[in-house]
Formats: structure tokens, C-alpha cells, sequence
């Protein structure tokens, strides 16, 4: 399922993303923002914009997100003016010309939708100059865009030659590296 499909059919017609107000995932959003390091941090995958807002209310510094579906980038930026949000259509995650680096990259709850989860690792890596945070389930959940359930010897797999600390926390998996 692409990013459009997915943004447009199930995240903002069903209104999926008021679930960000669960304190899970609000514990989930606290502790990528507690993890960062820095001043300069993007959210990778933010839909529209809410998860970029509640992480930047938890952790001070220069926000922004980039999104996959330039139509939830234009409502993030209607909902969200202050933060400053990126489109990138790019099949093989190379958004560095796109957003540039960044003290801190978050994408949380995106591997499990992606096809080449390898190309998207190596793309974060590529704009992170301190911290990365991953999260993703460790348990199979009923959303229609999920392509696998990783473990945690298949995300240590995916990150081979870093410097990776994977974190379990109730329901999800916090893959860390720091630079």
C-alpha cells in the first residue's frame, strides 16, 4: 500500500491519527523525543504533522517532518504552521537533498509499511548526525498497511555495522543508533 493510499483511505478518513492521544502512543512519542540529541530534529514519516507537534512540545529545538503523500504535507503545514514539513516521492528514501541532516531523526511506526526496509534505513542513516530512533510494534496489530512484524533479530539484522541499542517497551521496539 503506498503512502497516498494509506494517508489518504485509512489514516485521515478514519481519523487514525487521534490515536496519537493514547497515552501508548504518547509514551511512544515521549520517549523518541527523550532519546534525541540536539537541536535540529525531524520527524521521518509524519502524516500530518500531529506526531511532529506532540514530539516538539517534549523535546525543545528546531522541528520539522517530512511525508511521502504530498497531500498530507499540505495539510500538515494548514495544521501545524509553525513546523516546517517536506514532501519526498522518492522510492529509494535518498531525502537528503530533500530535508538535509539533522541532529536527530525519528521514524516511528513506518518501517513495517515499507517494502525495501533496508533502502529506508540506509536513507535515515545518510541524514542523521547524532541519534536515530526506529519504533515499530513487536506484535502483530490489525492495520491494513503493516507488511511484516519484525523481532528483535530481525531489526538488529537490518543494522548490522552501527552502533544499535533496540529498546522493547510495552508494545514496540525502539531501535536506537547514535553516531
Amino acid at each position: 500500500m503506498k503512502a497516498k493510499e494509506y494517508l489518504e483511505n485509512h489514516w485521515i478518513k478514519k481519523g487514525v491519527w487521534t490515536h496519537l492521544e493514547w497515552p501508548k502512543h504518547q509514551v511512544r512519542l515521549q520517549l523518541c523525543a527523550k532519546l534525541l540529541e540536539g537541536s535540529d530534529f525531524i520527524d521521518i514519516g509524519c502524516g500530518i504533522g500531529h506526531s511532529t507537534y506532540h514530539m516538539s512540545q517534549w523535546k525543545e529545538g528546531n522541528w520539522s517532518g517530512m511525508e511521502f503523500w504530498e497531500g498530507a504535507v499540505i495539510q500538515a503545514r494548514k495544521l501545524f504552521p509553525e513546523i516546517k514539513f517536506y514532501y519526498s516521492d522518492s522510492e529509494n528514501f535518498n531525502f537528503l537533498p530533500i530535508c538535509g541532516e539533522h541532529d536527530g531523526v525519528v521514524c516511528s511506526e513506518v518501517i513495517e509499511h515499507v517494502e525495501d526496509d533496508q533502502a529506508l534505513i540506509n536513507g535515515l542513516i545518510n541524514i542523521t548526525k547524532n541519534v536515530l530512533v526506529i519504533t515499530t510494534p513487536n506484535i502483530r496489530v490489525d492495520d491494513p498497511g503493516h507488511l511484516r512484524v519484525y523481532t528483535e533479530k530481525a531489526l538488529s539484522k537490518l543494522f548490522n555495522d552501527h552502533n544499535l541499542e533496540i529498546i522493547k517497551k510495552g508494545m514496540f521496539f525502539y531501535a536506537v543508533i547514535r553516531k
